[in-house]
């Protein structure tokens, strides 16, 4: 069932501030460009038959970064995923006022990544920011963790790259070491991104929301790009 099938839901109806999730959330289902898992499957086939290089965001927070990618490259397909719809509306709704029609906001879970699409269809991978899970215990939760990569390596395509940034030096070394074997190839590898001369992939430099903050208060920013290798 499509966003556009779903029954109406008046965001008004959620202004009260103490409601102000439920409004993003009915918001959400409200914009044309938004989908959960059962309306993907309605326009899915649509946005594999465009012919545009596909880059997924997973874990996307408010996809203000995936926004702004697709703004800079409108012959590209982007699909920002993350499992909360609150936290998607805000580039979904800046995407709606912009008229970008490059762009999709997948409410869904990282772990459904690789049923919601095919093996070779993705051009490149962001993980932006993720929750650093630092307790032994929660490394399944850790988006660069080997169950996760292997899902990314399937979907990229033969030249595809897996671009990581994160503030957490612990991750971004333990996320290096996961990377380490026949099927990633690091081409390029930073501890301060931005005071980095030598940056060879410019959309690297597009801040997401976290990342502004992090600039500003002078917190060295940690970047990863990686090649997929043999199939």
């Amino acid at each position: 069932m499509s966003t556009s099938d779903q029954q109406s839901v008046n965001p008004d109806d959620f202004i009260i501030t103490r409601k102000r999730k439920l409004y993003k959330f009915a918001a959400f289902r409200n914009l044309p460009n938004c989908h959960n898992d059962d309306s993907w499957t309605t326009i899915k086939k649509a946005i594999l038959d465009n012919n545009r290089p596909i880059t997924l965001e997973i874990g996307a927070g408010t996809a203000l970064f995936s926004t702004k990618l697709a703004e800079l490259h409108n012959d590209h397909q982007f699909i920002a995923i993350d499992r909360k719809s609150d936290r998607l509306y805000k580039g979904a709704k800046l995407a709606n006022e912009l008229g970008l029609s490059n762009i999709i906001y997948l409410w869904s879970n990282a772990r459904n990544v690789s049923s919601l699409l095919p093996a070779s269809s993705v051009q490149s991978i962001w993980i932006t920011f993720p929750d650093p899970w630092p307790q032994e215990s929660n490394i399944k939760h850790r988006l660069t963790n080997p169950k996760f990569l292997n899902q990314y390596y399937k979907l990229l395509t033969d030249n595809g790259t897996l671009n990581f940034k994160t503030d957490n030096c612990e991750l971004f070394n333990w996320s290096i070491q996961q990377l380490d074997g026949r099927q990633w190839q690091l081409s390029y590898l930073t501890n301060d991104l931005h005071s980095d001369g030598t940056m060879i992939n410019q959309d690297a430099a597009v801040m997401t929301t976290y990342e502004e903050r992090y600039v500003a208060e002078g917190k060295p920013i940690c970047y990863l790009r990686a090649s997929r290798i043999g199939r």
